[in-house]
């Protein structure tokens, strides 16, 4: 194998652990977060805050409606009671009674109607509710082969620079050297001669260049991006 191939081989090395760590990282990202998970839950945490205010909406219509239910019944008994006698005195408590029963006809309107607020947003975060457990039951089954995954691909990576490590013990110190200066400006840093030009820039390669790759044992460079150039 010629030193070119060998330099190849510790780039195909190279580019297997950069593609198995990209793909951990994606595996990462998956066990790391769900954005629909993530959805479910802002939409129940809202659901439930709007049942709760839906409620006390409907609880403190409800409390003003019996406060003034007990004001109509007390004036009730007071008017018709015979405890007053004094004809303008009775004439006002009837005055104040009519617009206390207007009032109490007007907030019963208002408390059904909040109540049934409250229970079609009750029937909302239920609705919510069930949305996220049945999620949360999805992404339980999804976890463990995610989790799987990401165990093998650590097995994988821990190989794969082992290989790595073992195909670079293999190159002489001067190519490995030359191999890190390119691939730090150029990827991939070893492309093959396809016709009559380099694989990486794709421009033509002179006929030198071209006789030493296909018969030279030593390293051959692009002349116009110093990029290894292999058969």
């Amino acid at each position: 194998m010629s030193r070119a191939e060998a330099l190849r081989r510790l780039q195909d090395a190279d580019d297997r652990v950069a593609a198995l760590r990209t793909e951990l990282a994606s595996v990462e990202a998956a066990l790391s977060a769900d954005t629909e998970l993530d959805r479910r839950r802002d939409a129940a945490a809202a659901a439930q805050q709007a049942h709760a205010s839906a409620e006390d909406a409907a609880a403190a219509a409800e409390a003003e409606l019996a406060t003034l239910q007990k004001r109509v019944r007390d004036l009730d008994r007071r008017l018709y009671g015979g405890s007053v006698h004094n004809p303008n005195e009775l004439l006002e408590m009837q005055r104040e009674l009519e617009a206390l029963r207007s009032r109490k006809n007007d907030v019963e309107e208002r408390t059904i109607a909040l109540m049934e607020t409250a229970e079609a947003a009750s029937t909302d975060e239920h609705s919510a509710a069930r949305a996220l457990a049945t999620r949360e039951a999805e992404r339980s089954d999804e976890l463990g082969p995610l989790q799987q995954r990401r165990e093998a691909l650590n097995k994988e990576i821990t190989d794969a620079i082992a290989g790595r490590a073992r195909v670079a013990d293999g190159v002489p110190r001067a190519d490995l050297a030359l191999y890190e200066r390119v691939v730090g400006r150029r990827h991939p840093a070893v492309v093959p001669l396809i016709g009559d030009s380099c694989g990486g820039c794709h421009l033509p390669v002179s006929i030198e260049e071209r006789r030493a790759v296909r018969t030279s044992e030593g390293i051959v460079q692009c002349s116009n991006c110093d990029r290894i150039l292999v058969t």
